[in-house]
């Protein structure tokens, strides 16, 4: 789709590593993610695990046990790529209106701050800022995401680093971390973790903030030979979250609204699948894609989506979360702690793990 529009968005299908790295306790994780992997339908051609030696031939990350590397992945710049499309869109006449709060969206109506918009379907593609407008948050909350960059990297520091071959790459924390080295040579960072009280979505972010040293540890933490390397630029953004931690496709035509999302923070090949799914269903078109079990025709959102729990229930239960996560994590990363310890907080993590479903 890139191609067919012109967009250069810096696409890169390097693959993906999920690394086991670390700590010992992440290669179990990894193998697990793996057996998923193949339990959902993928083969060896897809994904395979890499041995301590096929990993450190791709990237050298701090005591790299092995871990998987999957073929189907690739990088983009987003800003890049959003550019482009709305391009392409104004192209083939399409309106775009920015600086138009919505505030409120009713069957064949979307109301906003300057003014209103009739339409036979509407689409609230909100994703992160669902809670934005009245009824919609109950089903889809913000969850924030922070990323860190470094200045541009010298060959010779690329060299320790490894990716030349520029796969994306995450290890086993539960920290859900990821990064890639960019087309322009530099590291890209990130983890998720965030959650306002109210689920609040956040725009505004400061490289200063304690929020981004915690990402530029763990980057460390994965990388000791970046340490003293300049931290360029930080940025974050909302990404929505579905009760059900489950993608859907929801098309109500009586009412007709259509709603996509629940991707989890991996939404750019997802949200043009079933954006392609909702003009499907809009055109009523009965295709592959329609047929799918993740899209639901004819139906309304509150009869197929779980709502949310409410305040401060949520903010408790991702403190806690998050609390117990983290208290793993340095457990772990720990020489002086026992393995009782260590299988304690793992048996609580995974506890708190399945409070998320």
């Amino acid at each position: 789709m890139l191609a067919d529009e012109s967009i250069d968005a810096d696409f890169h299908k390097g693959g993906v590593i999920y690394g086991a790295a670390r700590f010992p306790e992440q290669i179990q994780r990894q193998r697990d993610v793996l057996k998923q992997l193949y339990a959902a339908g993928h083969t060896e051609e897809d994904c395979y695990w890499l041995d301590k030696r096929s990993l450190a031939d791709m990237v050298h990350l701090r005591d790299g046990y092995g871990g998987i590397f999957k073929r189907h992945c690739a990088t983009i710049n987003p800003a890049k790529m959003v550019r482009g499309l709305a391009n392409a869109v104004e192209r083939q006449g399409v309106e775009i209106y920015e600086q138009s709060r919505v505030t409120s969206i009713s069957p064949g109506l979307v109301k906003t701050a300057s003014g209103s918009v009739r339409a036979n379907f509407v689409v609230p593609a909100m994703e992160g800022y669902s809670t934005t407008v009245p009824n919609f948050g109950r089903y889809v909350i913000p969850v924030q995401s922070l990323i860190i960059a470094t200045e541009p990297l010298s060959d010779e520091k690329w060299d320790e680093i490894g990716l030349a071959k520029r796969p994306a790459f995450c290890d086993g924390s539960r920290m859900i971390s990821y990064g890639q080295r960019s087309r322009d040579g530099r590291m890209i960072f990130g983890a998720r973790g965030g959650y306002v009280f109210g689920g609040k979505p956040r725009s505004e972010f400061n490289l200063s903030a304690p929020e981004f040293r915690l990402r530029e540890e763990l980057l460390h933490d994965l990388f000791p030979m970046l340490k003293g390397v300049r931290i360029t630029h930080g940025w974050g953004g909302s990404l929505g979250m579905a009760r059900g931690f489950a993608p859907h496709v929801v098309f109500d035509r009586s009412a007709g609204i259509g709603m996509a999302g629940g991707y989890g923070g991996q939404g750019v090949g997802p949200s043009h699948l079933f954006a392609r799914t909702l003009a499907d269903l809009i055109l009523g078109q009965e295709t592959d894609r329609t047929q799918m079990p993740w899209v639901f025709d004819r139906t309304s959102p509150r009869a197929v989506l779980r709502s949310w729990e409410p305040e401060p229930i949520r903010w408790l239960t991702s403190k806690a979360i998050m609390s117990t996560f983290a208290w793993e994590e340095k457990l772990c990363r720990a020489n002086t702690s026992t393995a009782w310890e260590k299988s304690l907080a793992t048996q609580l993590s995974n506890s708190m793990s399945l409070l998320m479903r």
